[in-house]
């Protein structure tokens, strides 16, 4: 006789193990990635909603409760059966001697991400809870060391995800009243920087954004008055997030061919010496 699985066999397991390790928030299971999409659904839509239908065992009404800040019923399809494909790579790669990056590691966290997205059009998310997303959500923000590796382990980009949330944060009708106000791109993900975030931007005059976005420019590194300021920005917050270290540009592509081939040539004229004097 065939085991009959709440949902499939993926929904089953990660809910199975939530359940059984929440009073244990440190250990591996709790901080595996299937009870961590658990995790961030019950941040999102409530304990209740996903469990009660679980106890019932009514697929229906927890398939339902996932659409109920707006996510399309084609989306919560795609996430079951990306959650299923999932389970099933991770055990293939599991017998294989070399790993894979799991394919499906990172559309499930796309979806999440939208599940959230969804969640703050249509009610109040707060700073707290926003934090608790992004710590769960595999990004700069995340604190677990389990967690951070299996970004590592099964991403082919660890900030990939990160910078689609605030890829999709740029598009909220937030960022769109602020921007027709101001006259300018608010880069979010770069005010963060500077100690600015969604949690207070709403409540800041004019001249408060004006000068957060002043700072971000100054941390960066980047000449505002260049009419290419807010993609030496992006590009400048990007290898920061790659690298760990801000990215000095000149804002002149041919000055900064100069640096880089001064800094190539210092180098090898350092080893030469070294060389030489062995």
């Amino acid at each position: 006789m065939r085991e009959e699985y709440f949902i499939n066999i993926a929904f089953d397991t990660a809910i199975k193990n939530y359940i059984a390790n929440k009073n244990n928030p440190n250990n591996i299971i709790y901080n595996s990635f299937l009870v961590v999409v658990i995790r961030i659904l019950v941040l999102i839509y409530g304990e209740a909603d996903l469990l009660n239908p679980y106890y019932l065992n009514n697929e229906i009404a927890f398939l339902n409760n996932l659409g109920k800040y707006g996510l399309t019923k084609s989306d919560i399809v795609v996430f079951k059966d990306e959650l299923f494909n999932f389970y099933k790579f991770s055990l293939m790669n599991n017998k294989q001697e070399i790993k894979q990056k799991n394919p499906y590691f990172q559309n499930i966290l796309k979806i999440l991400v939208d599940m959230f997205i969804t969640k703050k059009k249509s009610t109040t998310v707060t700073f707290e809870e926003e934090e608790t997303f992004l710590d769960l959500a595999y990004t700069s923000h995340t604190t677990d060391y389990y967690r951070i590796s299996d970004n590592y382990y099964m991403s082919e980009d660890p900030n990939y995800i990160e910078k689609y949330y605030y890829s999709k944060i740029n598009e909220m009708d937030v960022t769109k009243d602020l921007s027709s106000t101001i006259n300018m791109n608010l880069n979010l993900e770069a005010l963060k920087y500077v100690g600015v975030n969604l949690s207070n931007i709403s409540n800041m005059s004019k001249q408060e954004l004006i000068n957060a976005q002043q700072k971000a420019y100054n941390y960066f590194e980047v000449d505002a008055s260049k009419p290419n300021r807010d993609e030496q920005l992006q590009n400048s917050l990007d290898y920061l997030k790659t690298y760990g270290k801000r990215h000095l540009t000149s804002g002149n592509g041919f000055v900064d061919i100069l640096l880089l081939m001064s800094v190539i040539v210092t180098s090898f004229s350092i080893f030469a010496i070294i060389i030489f004097t062995l």
